[in-house]
């Protein structure tokens, strides 16, 4: 059983270079991802010239495609999973990828209807893009590092870039725009488009071929891939029986292979978490520019502002991964988003007009504890696998990141739609336009405590997560003994 997918090492050693070989590609998946999260919706209503409501419908419409497609490529993943399998996605879908993520920030048309039907269009072609080339990315964390401590470290490389990404995405889009002729109008929101699609494309290239080496040349060896392409397909030969068997029950109407995902101790808890971190997010970030407008601060400041959340988050988080070797990843997690929470509460006595310390002061707390938001969920869920593995037998690491992509997606669409719904409600008037107070304090509690509650309410959930430390090694152990010869005689 040398080369079952159930032999992993409870350790192994990564390189520098192998962590930032494979961090870089995330360089790709959160530029398109925080810029869509964070100004999509801005761009909808000020640029395309969209009722509110009906940009937020354009999000949600886009993101329906995923509730198909994100399974469907996890089942396809861990039904073709070789030691060449990722390589091929990184690699092919690179180009694509960038194409169709320049082209969301494409809109020329006079038709605030017509720009809704393209939109609603390109979304979901760029999400399908999206999810082929990511969820084999992230499944390589489990075969990459499959010790507890290790996927903490190589998910805090791959959060580095993309906290590094979300930096870029969050500060640059402003001063992008305005600089190609067009914050609220114009060609300047496809000049950034064009820009981040270019370097996203690079990024998931770069990975491809620092990996080349080690997904071609047997340096999956160790984790349960063979060395020589002759022996990987004697074991999917081996395997085909049960693997067809597996595809069928998730493809099947009904999809009991998703259903008995809900049936593993901890996926529950853990995929209610994520959802309610995502929700959060999504309903903070895609305010957050309509809430530095009416608080009077230009494209610069804004710059700033944004800048200063990811700048901070990228700093604590070696402080983050030092408090997570010590009290577990499920109480830092808890205290992050505590602090999230409470930053988020003192939006209510920041001033309008110019950067001020409560300004500062929430920059801080909130970008102190979105660090843990972009780490914990990523490092967690890896452990998972094994516990997955023992319940049925079998390595799904595709299904599971499958499944929290699509939810990630989906509840950041649902945050900013639940935005877009609010902002039709108090009037907001695209455009530039001056405010109402309505406007205003409709923008100002989505922002402020609509967003502090559910990081609230995720800091319980984190609380009460059942797994630790010792729940990981356990299984590990488990699955060692279960493929040992020797054992099973």
């Amino acid at each position: 059983m040398a080369g079952s997918p159930q032999s992993l090492p409870t350790s192994t050693t990564l390189t520098r270079r192998d962590k930032l070989g494979y961090g870089v590609g995330e360089l790709g998946a959160s530029l398109s991802y925080n810029a869509v999260n964070l100004f999509w919706l801005f761009f909808l209503v000020e640029v395309a010239g969209l009722e509110p409501s009906l940009a937020g419908w354009a999000l949600v419409l886009g993101r329906v495609v995923d509730a198909v497609t994100d399974p469907l490529m996890g089942a396809l993943y861990d039904r073709l999973r070789s030691r060449v399998a990722a390589w091929q996605y990184l690699f092919w879908g690179a180009l694509p990828f960038g194409v169709s993520f320049a082209l969301l920030w494409w809109l020329p048309f006079a038709s605030p209807l017509l720009s809704f039907v393209v939109a609603a269009a390109l979304l979901p072609v760029h999400t399908v893009i999206f999810t082929a080339v990511q969820v084999p990315y992230l499944a390589l964390t489990p075969l990459l590092a499959p010790g507890y401590d290790e996927r903490t470290s190589l998910s805090s490389y791959r959060v580095a870039f993309g906290t590094v990404a979300s930096l870029f995405a969050a500060a640059l889009p402003p001063v992008l725009a305005a600089l190609f002729r067009g914050w609220f109008g114009g060609t300047g929101w496809f000049g950034v488009g064009v820009v981040f699609g270019a370097v996203a494309s690079l990024a998931y290239l770069s990975t491809a071929w620092s990996l080349r080496r080690t997904v071609r040349g047997g340096g999956f060896a160790d984790a349960g891939f063979a060395d020589d392409s002759s022996a990987n397909d004697n074991r999917a030969d081996n395997h085909a029986d049960n693997r067809l068997a597996d595809d069928a029950a998730l493809l099947t109407v009904g999809r009991p292979g998703v259903a008995s995902l809900f049936r593993v101790r901890g996926y529950p808890q853990m995929l209610a978490l994520f959802v309610t971190v995502t929700l959060g997010l999504g309903v903070l970030s895609s305010m957050l520019p309509f809430f530095l407008a009416t608080r009077g601060l230009g494209p610069t400041t804004q710059t700033l502002t944004l800048g200063g959340l990811f700048v901070t988050a990228v700093l604590v988080l070696p402080l983050w991964t030092r408090v997570a070797r010590w009290g577990g990843k499920a109480r830092a997690f808890t205290i992050g988003l505590l602090l999230i929470s409470a930053g988020l509460l003192l939006i209510l006595t920041v001033p309008t007009g110019s950067v001020s310390p409560p300004l500062v002061l929430v920059t801080l707390l909130v970008g102190a504890g979105l660090a843990t938001v972009l780490l914990f969920p990523w490092a967690l869920l890896p452990d998972l696998v094994e516990v997955d593995a023992l319940q049925h037998g079998t390595r799904r690491e595709g299904l599971l990141y499958a499944v929290f992509t699509f939810a990630q997606k989906t509840a950041f669409a649902v945050g900013a739609w639940l935005n877009a719904q609010v902002l039709g409600l108090v009037g907001y008037q695209p455009g530039g336009a001056e405010q109402s107070p309505t406007a205003v304090l409709g923008v100002l509690l989505m922002v402020g405590p609509g967003a502090a509650l559910l990081f609230a309410v995720a800091a319980l959930l984190a609380w009460r997560y059942p797994h630790r430390r010792n729940d990981h090694r356990a299984a590990q152990q488990t699955l060692a003994r279960r493929s040992d010869p020797a054992t099973r005689r």
